[in-house]
Parts: structure tokens; C-alpha cells; sequence
């Protein structure tokens, strides 16, 4: 996906805390990366050192995305795929929604940019819709229909689609754990994606759980 759009991933601290997972760069200009203190070529005032890092005005190329550090230092490969795949359809799809920023305007994602439900979808507003539309098209890219639904009736040992949504039992729910694993993606995308093929049922709305 990364090469199919001509885009360039690199990895970064975006926030001394961790609260921002991706960046895409519209236009070529800067962003301030945290650098840890122990790769510092110089030495900060103490003044902007938080959790042993520091800001770095640093420069970045159009169609540059950054994914936060943190997640390619952990060993959860699920969060790493999806939001790099969930900042890629960002470059390829919301250029145009940026058009009245400044010419350095980059997009970040905080964590709640991943929230699997949004709540009442009809009064999102315009950036939640934003990130609707690239969580929604990362879940398709990673898990396609025809794939997704073909390993989940054989995990089932199922011949052909149920009639209606299954409901969620131990059974589906060791299902969704293997299917997730098989297409390298993390519990919650991997049962939110079946549930909108219509394989499983869905439960009450729920916005503490989410795809990174």
C-alpha cells in the first residue's frame, strides 16, 4: 500500500506521552519530533526535557507519514499495520479536505482518531468523519471481504454464510481471535470488520474500544 501510493513511512516519537500514533505530510515544511535525550547530538534547556525527550524542529517531505516510535518498538504488529495502512488512505483520500491550511499543515491522529464507534454517526462532525472513512477503508484493505468471510466460515466450519449475524459465543469469539492473528490485525478490528460483513452480531455501542 505504502509503494502502491507513492508514499514514505518513517518513524518517529510524535508526543512525549504517546497520545498521537500517525502523521501525513501534505506539503513539504516541518513537525517537532521528539528526540530522546540518550540520541540528543546537543543539549536542551531543561525547560522543554518531558519524560526524557525533547522537541526537535525537524523537516518532512510531501507525502511523508510518520508512525508514532512506540508502536514499532512493541511487539503488537496489529496496531503498527493498521495505523500506517489508517494514515495511507489518509494521503491518498483527504488532501482535498486540507486545502484552506497552512502550506505546513500536516494531519495528526491522536488515539481517539481509532475509536471503533464514533456514536451517533449522523452528527459526526467533519474530522470524525475523516477518520471514519480512513479506519473503514484500513479494515477493508487489511481484511477484504472475500478473504475475511472465507476464513471466518472455515474457522466456523460453516459452508456458506449464516442467515443472519451470529451471535457472539465463546465459538466466535475464539473465531475473531485466530482470524485477527491470521491477517496480523488486533482483536477489536478484526471482530468490528465481521460485524459489518454481517457474520457477527453486533453489541451494544461501545466507545472505549478501539482499532489501534
Amino acid at each position: 500500500m505504502v509503494d502502491f501510493i507513492h508514499c514514505t513511512p518513517d518513524w518517529f516519537y510524535l508526543s512525549p506521552d504517546q497520545s498521537i500514533l500517525g502523521m501525513t505530510a501534505y506539503n513539504n515544511g516541518y513537525y517537532y519530533a521528539w528526540i530522546p535525550l540518550s540520541e540528543a547530538d546537543e543539549t536542551p534547556p531543561d525547560n522543554i526535557i518531558f519524560n526524557g525527550v525533547f522537541p526537535k524542529k525537524t523537516p518532512v517531505e510531501k507525502g511523508t507519514i510518520i508512525i508514532d516510535r512506540s508502536i514499532n518498538e512493541g511487539d503488537n504488529r496489529g496496531i503498527e499495520n493498521f495505523s500506517c495502512i489508517h494514515e495511507c488512505f489518509h494521503q491518498k483520500l483527504h488532501t482535498r479536505c486540507f486545502m484552506n491550511r497552512s502550506a505546513n499543515y500536516q494531519h495528526f491522529c491522536q488515539k481517539k482518531a481509532f475509536r471503533a464507534e464514533t456514536g451517533d454517526r449522523s452528527n459526526m462532525s467533519a474530522i470524525e468523519v475523516i477518520e471514519y472513512q480512513a479506519n473503514y477503508c484500513a479494515a477493508a484493505f487489511l481484511m477484504p471481504r472475500e478473504a475475511a468471510t472465507a476464513e471466518f466460515l472455515k474457522t466456523m466450519g460453516l459452508r456458506s454464510s449464516p442467515p443472519a449475524p451470529l451471535p457472539k459465543t465463546y465459538d466466535v469469539d475464539q473465531a475473531i481471535s485466530e482470524l485477527a492473528e491470521k491477517f496480523s490485525v488486533n482483536y477489536t478490528p478484526m471482530k468490528y470488520r465481521l460485524q459489518e460483513l454481517k457474520l457477527v452480531s453486533r453489541e451494544e455501542l461501545s466507545l472505549d474500544e478501539y482499532f489501534c
